[in-house]
């Protein structure tokens, strides 16, 4: 019921020769075989080799005629057809079965795809007028991108007239058909095309709510959005359900035009594409609307702030595993949630178990993220969970909440306060240890240690709640001191305040291959320091690993295995028993007291330090591997965005460890391999021949890559390199480190980072130091935030900057440099920071020694000439001694004999 029309006389069959083949005709074939109506009627060009033989010449049809000889038939002839195609008939009862745009934001743009019963047929460089037939057929006005566009005249494919009413009367010409491009071909976007974003906000599900129409951002009054519709902005982000909206253009304003046409959704839409629409509100940008979202909620509670924690994941929520669940965590999701602080995390069970699976995602948050995606994830290997121990969370609500942001831990930072369900700043001109002993009292968090003035907060736009705070000491919340709420505070007149509590003692595991392995540093008094080898072992780093989440340790390095760190040296002569929850317990020469420097710096490796490689094929960018998902694995490893699975057997295979199985990736903010659930660590997971083997292509040109393939080599631990750029030498930056490419914030960033990364790279200078996805924004992790190097560095691994993936930065922010190396030719592959010793001296050849010798001779004879000659006269003896005579070409060098 589809296929290329043929015509039998004569006992002989033949091709149609037309000018004009339309729907008319095609409906009249596919009557006549009993095949439904016509659904396309497109004209085909054969291969080479294809027999076309013409037979009937210029058929033309009405399309009512029952069968093809009611038409007005031309002359029967095998003569030659003047037109190089033959036509094709496609009925309702064939293989055909839609047309569609695919992975974009509405039905209305995306990459145009026919599917058919056999599968899918993606479509390849379409131009404008391809790009309006697919739209008009999708009902979504006319075309307004074609992923060719631009491009300029060539030889198509597929080549429409734009009249067409629908795609498939449009001419095919197979000698023309090649591969998909993905670089090349863009996203059609039809003039219906609706989706939404949020900007401007903390995290990626919070900020002010822009909605594209067509190719236009443009911003909704907040008159305009109710709860319903807020709920189906969410849920079209991935970003679970709506917390709040916010008024008063709190994100900022936006610049685009304010719709006047609002859309009114039911709530369970699940594209805002899909709601009604009806006229709108007339509002400036002072009234665009921002919206706060979440993939978390807490149920089975008194209210909404309190309760069991569960998570939507691909549209279904489920309960998460109490057992890794904490205060940090806790603190970030009741923020997250506009609920205050968190006040306890009740045993796992305590609000019921759900009936759902759980969850194994382990959150590692310092408490002070202001989104649980922010916080650094690992799924991939956990234990299965036991039944009923679900995670759950007390909040304090809105009512006097206190907060502390931009610090290293839940119990230090800039204090933010709630008032009329919206955070604002503290502002005081004399602030002191009173003040700061109420806030670390009313947190939870012990002793005030320090108080101290604030840097303003950098993102977002916070209200000033109160312009000042005078405490006695003794009250129980920051609201019973002596306060003022006025909002208009003189500029400069009053900074805003922090604190230090006592509770603000943290570890963590810094410039390693990922979150569990690396140089210890402690927090201890709002600042990071390490800790000293003496006396340092297994013991101790067993506390380490069970108080950050990683296992048991594996080793217990010193001597800056790791790299020498900075700051204080907190901890020495340490002495755990193993089994203490927390380094602190354990016993030592005390805070501070030591006699070591930075390079006894300890290290430890914990069991759940975990790297990805791609192993045994001709390149890094195929291997075997277990279980796995495809794309975040090649995307991971910076090898491109397609991967196949092939069974294709590894000589070694089954000879090896092999670690996981089952793994079942889902679709996250930030996704990594490590994200992913899976059957828990088995050294054995896999039989022999069960080994996953990954081809990954469609990179970008990856590290190590030879010239003509896309198979790269896995980079060092720290390597650099430049993407997006005209060349090697300019670009976004970005990093490898535990296992994948991620970029670099561009908080702070400067000339004197620049220098270090064109050095690292062999660049020469920096030109320039770029900002806000200069570039193009990445993909992966956020390595690096607020960035400090002096620029004498070797590698951006020596410069001061925030944990390893603790930034707060979105891929807009995504740094970048232009080095006055910059050419069109590639600079050498990218490089990590050198852990090997400086080479060695050449030893000295025959003829170097031999000149070595004369060289010396004839010095010593020059040097007893000028002796006896100046022994002739006093006058020379004179300058001789004096050393202020005039300068010949050894002057100098004699008088300093």
């Amino acid at each position: 019921c589809d296929g290329v029309v043929q015509v039998r006389r004569d006992g002989e069959w033949g091709h149609l020769c037309n000018q004009e083949w339309t729907l008319a005709e095609a409906s009249v074939v596919c009557r006549q075989l009993g095949c439904g109506r016509a659904v396309g009627a497109p004209k085909y060009v054969p291969l080479p080799g294809e027999v076309a033989r013409p037979w009937l010449h210029n058929v033309s049809c009405q399309g009512s005629e029952s069968s093809l000889w009611e038409c007005s038939l031309g002359a029967w002839s095998q003569s030659a057809c003047p037109h190089e195609w033959v036509v094709v008939a496609l009925c309702a009862n064939g293989t055909f079965r839609e047309v569609r745009l695919v992975k974009g934001h509405s039905p209305c743009a995306g990459l145009p795809e026919i599917r058919n019963v056999n599968g899918v047929d993606r479509l390849c460089g379409l131009h404008l007028e391809e790009a309006t037939v697919f739209c008009q057929e999708l009902g979504c006005g006319p075309a307004l991108q074609a992923p060719r566009q631009g491009v300029g005249i060539i030889r198509k494919y597929m080549v429409c007239r734009g009249t067409e009413p629908t795609i498939r009367n449009c001419r095919l010409n197979n000698n023309l058909r090649s591969g998909c491009d993905l670089q090349l071909d863009a996203e059609v976007i039809c003039s219906g095309h609706m989706e939404a974003r949020l900007v401007g906000g903390e995290h990626p599900c919070a900020g002010r709510l822009e909605v594209r129409r067509g190719l236009s951002w443009g911003t909704v009054c907040h008159m305009d959005l109710d709860l319903p519709t807020a709920h189906v902005v969410c849920r079209e982000l991935q970003c679970g359900l709506a917390v709040s909206t916010v008024q008063g253009a709190l994100f900022g304003q936006g610049s685009g035009p304010v719709w006047t046409e609002a859309s009114r959704c039911a709530g369970n839409e699940s594209l805002l594409f899909h709601c009604q629409r009806e006229p709108g509100h007339q509002c400036t940008h002072d009234q665009d609307v921002g919206l706060r979202c979440s993939e978390f909620r807490l149920v089975n509670g008194s209210s909404s702030c309190e309760g069991r924690v569960e998570l939507q994941v691909q549209g279904s929520w489920a309960p998460l595993c109490a057992t890794h669940w904490d205060l940090e965590d806790a603190t970030v999701l009741c923020h997250q949630l506009n609920c205050g602080r968190a006040v306890a995390t009740p045993p796992g069970g305590h609000f019921g178990e759900g009936g759902a699976p759980l969850w194994p995602d382990v959150f590692h948050c310092v408490g002070t993220e202001p989104y649980l995606w922010n916080c650094p994830v690992s799924t991939l290997g956990a234990q299965v969970c036991a039944p009923g121990n679900s995670a759950s969370a007390l909040c304090s609500g809105l009512l006097d909440a206190l907060r502390l942001s931009d610090g290293q831990s839940r119990c230090d930072g800039r204090v933010e306060v709630a008032l009329d369900g919206a955070w604002g700043r503290v502002l005081d001109d004399a602030w002191d240890l009173r003040g700061a002993s109420v806030v670390c009292r009313q947190l939870g968090c012990g002793r005030a240690e320090r108080a101290y003035d604030a840097p303003a907060p950098v993102r977002g736009v916070l209200r000033v709640w109160l312009s000042r705070a005078r405490c006695m000491g003794s009250e129980t919340r920051l609201t019973q001191c002596n306060v003022s709420t006025f909002q208009l505070v003189p500029a400069g007149a009053s900074r805003d305040v922090g604190v230090v509590c006592s509770g603000s003692l943290r570890v963590r595991l810094s410039a390693g291959p990922g979150r569990c392995a690396g140089r210890l540093e402690v927090l201890h008094g709002g600042e990071w320091g390490t800790v000293c080898d003496d006396s340092w072992d297994l013991q101790d780093a067993h506390v380490v690993c069970r108080q950050l989440g990683c296992g048991h340790a594996l080793s217990a390095p010193g001597s800056a295995h790791f790299g020498a760190g900075a700051g204080p040296i907190w901890m020495d002569e340490l002495a755990c028993m193993g089994d203490e929850s927390a380094l602190w317990q354990c016993p030592s020469g005390g805070w501070g007291q030591h006699d070591c420097g930075h390079k006894e710096d300890a290290g430890v490796f914990c069991s759940e330090s975990v790297a990805l490689r791609l192993q045994g094929g001709p390149g890094g960018c195929a291997g075997w591997l277990d279980d796995i998902s495809l794309t975040i694995i090649c995307q991971q490893l910076g090898c491109g965005d397609l991967g196949w699975l092939e069974n294709k057997p590894f000589p070694g295979a089954g000879s090896s460890t092999s670690w996981v199985d089952n793994v079942q990736c889902r679709r996250l903010h930030s996704s990594t391999l490590w994200h992913c659930p899976s059957a828990p660590w088995d050294p054995h997971s896999c039989a022999l021949g069960e080994e996953a083997w990954i081809t990954c292509a469609g990179g970008h040109g990856c590290a190590g890559c030879p010239s003509d393939s896309n198979l790269c080599t896995i980079p060092e631990e720290g390597a650099v390199r430049l993407r997006g750029g005209e060349d090697g030498c300019s670009g976004r930056v970005e990093l490898w480190h535990g296992g994948s490419w991620g970029t670099v914030c561009d908080d702070s960033w400067d000339l004197a980072d620049a220098e270090v990364v064109c050095r690292q790279l062999g660049c020469g200078r920096a030109v320039d130091a770029l900002r806000g996805a200069a570039f193009g924004p990445g993909s992966g992790p956020v390595w690096l935030d607020e960035v400090g190097c002096r620029g004498s560095e070797a590698s951006l691994w020596g410069c001061p900057a925030e944990p390893w993936g603790r930034g707060d930065c979105e891929h807009k922010e995504d740094a970048g440099v232009r080095c006055s190396a910059s050419t069109q030719e590639a600079p050498p592959a990218p490089t990590a920071p050198s852990l090997a010793p400086p080479p060695a001296a050449e030893a000295w050849t025959l003829p170097g020694i031999a000149c070595l010798v004369l060289g010396c001779v004839l010095g010593l004879v020059l040097v007893v000439l000028g002796v006896q000659r100046c022994h002739s006269s006093a006058a020379c003896m004179g300058r001789w001694m004096s050393g202020h005579g005039e300068q010949g070409p050894w002057g100098r060098s004699l008088g300093q004999l």
